[in-house]
């Protein structure tokens, strides 16, 4: 009867997690996910992320995404980044003032998905060497498969900041990439803008987000301006390929090369038709001016007047005329204007 019972309390678990499972097909290709593939979003003491489950079948998935639920109960958060895939979004903050942003999504390379890391010392001479200094070991191992699948760099992997002074001095990196929570301990001044680390080395800081709309909440205030592009997870230098086969990336020119680059994407037919925006109504306006805020859908029908059912056919209709699927795609198409 026990055991009955246990089967049957596992069942409505899994039931449970069934209902709320997704199809995210965002694609990361050394994890090896399928557009059929399930996911879920799992949250657990104030924090929650999603979870690409690599396999088609609900059952499974649910079953999966039960485990993890269960082992951070357990163990903690911790204890799963090590053991499961975690879907992320990656900002670059290559300048604050206007803000200059790209981000990608990556999976976290973990267990039977993980690649090996590359080996510094067998480095192409040839391509510019990117130190990439990241204590999480899924999201380090992603970042270096990125960068080296662009044309004229290759990592570095740095796990540790005890590690940074030996890395810089043997392997003389022409450009730093550093997750921005690390920018201070390592004397970074100027985090959230391409600035030197030491004389004639350029650091970049990036951040770590669960998903696009936490990333836009985290955007700085006060700036003068705002663009933010996604690219594709082997672009992430995209901004600077330019001059990528120059001997030193120095600070000064590596932040000309970004502005060159985001003011052609202003001129690029894609983000400067704004006859979709110009649809808009103006209470569909004030919707997604507070989107972009990070206000959630109670907090807009607060400050507007209006019921949440109200703003629900506002966020569907905004869809509809910027033909996009999410808040966030909204949210870049209004920052791009």
């Amino acid at each position: 009867m026990g055991t009955s019972s246990s089967g049957n309390e596992e069942s409505t678990s899994n039931l449970n997690w069934k209902q709320g499972l997704l199809l995210r097909r965002y694609h990361f290709p050394p994890s090896g996910e399928r557009d059929q593939d399930l996911a879920a979003r799992i949250e657990y003491s104030g924090l929650g992320f999603y979870f690409p489950l690599g396999t088609p079948d609900p059952n499974q998935a649910a079953d999966k995404a039960r485990q993890i639920y269960e082992l951070i109960a357990k163990q903690g958060w911790p204890a799963v980044n090590d053991c499961f895939c975690r879907e992320l979004i990656i900002s670059f903050e290559w300048c604050l003032q206007p803000v200059l942003w790209t981000y990608t999504t990556i999976h976290t390379l973990i267990g039977s998905r993980v690649i090996p890391e590359p080996d510094p010392s067998s480095t192409n001479q040839n391509r510019q060497r990117v130190l990439i200094v990241e204590m999480d070991a899924g999201i380090r191992t992603a970042l270096c498969w990125s960068i080296n699948q662009q044309s004229g760099f290759c990592s570095i992997p740095c796990s540790t900041i005890e590690a940074f002074s030996d890395a810089i001095a043997q392997y003389k990196p022409h450009l730093v990439l550093l997750n921005r929570n690390l920018s201070g301990r390592l004397g970074l001044e100027n985090p959230g803008t391409i600035t030197s680390i030491r004389p004639g080395l350029a650091a970049l800081t990036y951040s770590v987000y669960a998903d696009g709309d936490q990333m836009f909440v985290s955007t700085p205030g006060g700036a003068e301006g705002y663009l933010v592009k996604r690219v594709k997870p082997d672009r992430l230098l995209e901004p600077v390929t330019t001059i990528s086969n120059q001997q030193e990336l120095r600070a000064e020119n590596l932040l000309a090369d970004v502005k060159t680059y985001f003011k052609k994407l202003l001129q690029s037919p894609s983000l400067n038709d704004k006859s979709a925006l110009a649809k808009l109504t103006r209470r569909e306006c004030e919707v997604l001016a507070l989107l972009t805020k990070g206000l959630v859908d109670k907090e807009i029908a607060q400050a507007m007047g209006i019921s949440i059912w109200t703003v629900h056919g506002y966020i569907k209709s905004i869809f509809e005329r910027l033909k996009v699927h999410t808040r966030t795609e909204a949210v870049v198409r209004y920052l791009e204007k």
